[in-house]
């Protein structure tokens, strides 16, 4: 992994082998970042997606193990716990361009990956939210 800091922005090149999620809370750590907002491209393979069932209040999970391409990845960098915490959605096809996606667990750099991150001052905590079952967003002012 590789990245350079310009601005309020964060250019990051993934190599073969890295984990998405798993750099992005890397470089979260490393440059200190109260929040940002992710965006980027590339090729994949052990991805693993999923949704949040509701009614259960868990995650319905699913692995893919071919080669993929991400056609879109998108997500932020908030916390959770006092730490980092990156929640993504990635959308991606495969060689037959049938589409898939759903919310990233995780999935490892093929070739390469090319996400920007567009940082903010404004440090955003997460709470459990006991109705859905996961950590949303706490915007009040005396978090």
């Amino acid at each position: 992994m590789n990245y350079r800091k310009v601005n309020d922005k964060i250019f990051v090149s993934l190599q073969t082998g890295d984990l998405i999620n798993e750099s992005m809370r890397q470089i979260a750590v490393e440059e200190n970042i109260s929040n940002a907002w992710i965006n980027g491209i590339g090729a994949i393979d052990n991805v693993e997606v999923g949704y949040m069932d509701v009614k259960n209040k868990k995650y319905q999970k699913r692995n893919f193990d071919e080669h993929y391409e991400i056609l879109s990845l998108i997500g932020n960098i908030t916390y959770k716990d006092g730490e980092p915490f990156v929640h993504t959605h990635v959308t991606f096809s495969n060689t037959e361009y049938n589409v898939f996606g759903g919310h990233l667990f995780d999935a490892k750099i093929t070739a390469t990956g090319e996400i920007v991150l567009s940082l903010t001052d404004s440090k955003i905590d997460r709470e459990y939210n006991k109705n859905i079952g996961i950590h949303t967003w706490c915007l009040d002012e005396n978090h």
